[in-house]
């Protein structure tokens, strides 16, 4: 149904609202739209052009050296690109993926519990202590946890010893595994709270009916939630993984073997290196790389690519998307 009826349209302040709003629309597509279109023409562009002024909107000669470059890189190394470009990508997949794998149906049983299972009063506390996570700034959590992934599951600098006895507490150290950037995101209370919202809106007749039937509280989380609740999780699926997928700080304080970076880190370092004239005098590769006319044209190359399976993941959930936008918990 249209906000405004065709019959209200003839008038003219209607007309002028109307082609007023548009614009107004226009304006904004084209102003989130501007980044990709730059990034794309800088990555066509040579390395001279791209730092001329004043900027071009096409690029005088295009080439597509650099994604020429990103396929030789593919099976080997080269300047500040110390592995070949499809390992960074795999590191990315593979946090990605153990996050999501666990993140996700951890909030969803932990919500289903809150809002189908607990008492009110223990609700109550569960509910409380995710919104207090999610009043914790994430930069005072980066020492504890960084301490807790040193020696798990002790959040202290030195490990204590054993009550009694001169022997430490076991510990184990994730540092500078794939381990220590999934752990950390296992839980999400935003994630929490966008099922508890939907989930609070499914009738309880439903699952009390189920229970009659002689259903477990897993079948009926199987079978009858699950079903109804594909929307939410398009939601929490797409931003879980694009969280994921983007992550730089916190892999670039734990990892410290280059082989173990994702992409995001790839791009840091790589963009260091074409921008430090110190490191490019002592790093031969990349010198090269600057004798070829591959410079930032590069880092934005590998940044689309990058986007790429944020790109996938939308046009996948795009539907389920355009309904969870109407969910009660993003309401």
């Amino acid at each position: 149904m249209p906000l405004i009826p065709k019959v209200g349209r003839r008038k003219l302040k209607i007309r002028f609202l109307l082609i007023s709003i548009t614009g107004i629309l226009w304006i904004g597509v084209a102003i989130h739209l501007f980044p990709v279109w730059w990034m794309f023409i800088t990555s066509i562009k040579s390395s001279i052009e791209v730092y001329q002024f004043p900027p071009t909107l096409w690029p005088e000669r295009p080439t597509f050296v650099v994604y020429k470059m990103i396929y030789v890189l593919s099976a080997g190394t080269w300047g500040a690109i110390q592995e070949p470009i499809y390992v960074y990508f795999k590191n990315s997949l593979i946090m990605t993926g153990g996050i999501m794998i666990i993140q996700i149906p951890l909030a969803a049983l932990i919500a289903y519990s809150i809002s189908k299972l607990h008492s009110p009063q223990w609700s109550r506390l569960v509910f409380l202590y995710a919104i207090g996570l999610l009043m914790v700034p994430g930069t005072i959590r980066l020492i504890p946890q960084y301490l807790v992934m040193r020696h798990f599951p002790i959040p202290t600098l030195i490990v204590p010893k054993i009550p009694f006895t001169n022997t430490k507490i076991p510990t184990y150290n994730f540092l500078n595994t794939y381990w220590a950037v999934i752990l950390p995101s296992t839980f999400s209370a935003f994630n929490v709270l966008l099922f508890k919202g939907f989930f609070d809106g499914i009738p309880d007749e439903l699952i009390n009916a189920a229970r009659l039937d002689g259903a477990s509280e897993f079948g009926i989380f199987r079978r009858i939630i699950l079903p109804i609740s594909k929307p939410v999780f398009a939601v929490i699926t797409y931003f879980s993984f694009t969280m994921a997928w983007n992550q730089f700080l916190w892999p670039l304080l734990v990892l410290k073997d280059n082989s173990l970076y994702p992409i995001a880190i790839l791009l840091y370092n790589l963009q260091n290196a074409l921008q430090s004239p110190g490191l490019v005098g002592h790093d031969p590769g990349t010198e090269e790389l600057l004798q070829q006319g591959i410079g930032m044209n590069a880092v934005m190359g590998i940044s689309i690519i990058q986007s790429i399976p944020v790109f996938i993941m939308f046009i996948v959930f795009r539907e389920q998307l355009m309904r969870g936008i109407k969910i009660r918990g993003l309401k």
